[in-house]
């Protein structure tokens, strides 16, 4: 497959469908060990009806509660969490996205439905594997 047929291809062919997510309300401590125990960098944040919320990655817990000596692991989600995510929708393109986390300088997008229910996540790694790097 060329770069230009793979560049056509849809959001919804590649991203990680089956997330690991958190609540707003859980503390940092709780979604930390969410993230080691089942090997993930982030975790997109949802509310009951599954709508995404924000995003909480490793560098944001490090940016805000290790890096700035605060005792910050009863802190919830909430209070650290990124709240205006970037997000592209499951018909968006691989250029579409390779656009957005290239200019943006993300490594990962949301891809939320239009009532902005989370149903999947890309990451540059799985850009990777259809040979694009974004660095």
């Amino acid at each position: 497959m060329d770069k230009l047929s793979i560049a056509k291809l849809k959001v919804s062919n590649i991203m990680t469908k089956t997330l690991i997510t958190a609540t707003s309300d859980v503390t940092v401590e709780v979604a930390v060990r969410r993230m080691i125990d089942n090997d993930v960098e982030c975790l997109p944040i949802v509310n009951a009806k599954g709508e995404l919320c924000g995003l909480i990655t490793f560098r944001d817990v490090v940016k805000k509660v290790v890096y700035t000596s605060a005792f910050g692991w009863e802190l919830t989600v909430d209070e650290i969490m990124v709240k205006n995510v970037t997000t592209v929708s499951p018909d968006s393109t691989l250029l579409d996205i390779i656009k957005i986390m290239k200019n943006r300088h993300l490594r990962r997008l949301p891809v939320v439905d239009a009532s902005n229910k989370l149903v999947g996540l890309v990451t540059n790694f799985d850009l990777a594997l259809f040979g694009w790097e974004l660095e």
